[in-house]
């Protein structure tokens, strides 16, 4: 009895809790067929010519993205406080707004100069392939 409930006890856990194996993220590998972004856009995307350019504005975009998530959260706080006023919240969502708009000005920088570095009938895909290679490097 003893034996079956111990056997039982461990089934369970073994149920519950995922392996190490499955507590591993998985292989951040494209799959079969389908080329990663970074292959698919290096045609477009000369990486010697983005590399200098996502190097001077780096810092500046870290910034941009680190006080955009201080204010929302700072909002988010705001609005699951008790305590909190309208106008705290209406002050706090216009921190926001304008982080927000500090980011995306940052990002339209970062886009108007890779403009000079890549030849017009690529500009739309590069700019696509740029916005999100920006949101993969956060």
């Amino acid at each position: 009895m003893i034996r079956q409930v111990a056997m039982l006890a461990l089934i369970a856990a073994s149920l519950i809790a995922p392996s190490a194996a499955a507590q591993q993220p998985p292989a951040q590998q494209p799959p079969l067929g389908r080329p990663s972004w970074e292959q698919r856009c290096a045609p477009v995307l000369p990486q010697q010519a983005v590399d200098p350019i996502l190097a001077r504005y780096r810092d500046r975009l870290r910034t941009a993205q680190e006080n955009l998530r201080r204010e929302e959260q700072a909002l988010r706080a705001l609005l699951v406080a008790d305590n909190s006023t309208r106008a705290a919240v209406d002050t706090q969502s216009r921190k926001a707004i304008d982080a927000r708009n500090a980011l995306l000005r940052v990002r339209l920088d970062i886009l108007w100069e890779l403009r000079s570095a890549i030849p017009a009938q690529n500009r739309e895909q590069a700019f696509r392939c740029a916005e999100v290679l920006m949101m993969r490097r956060r």
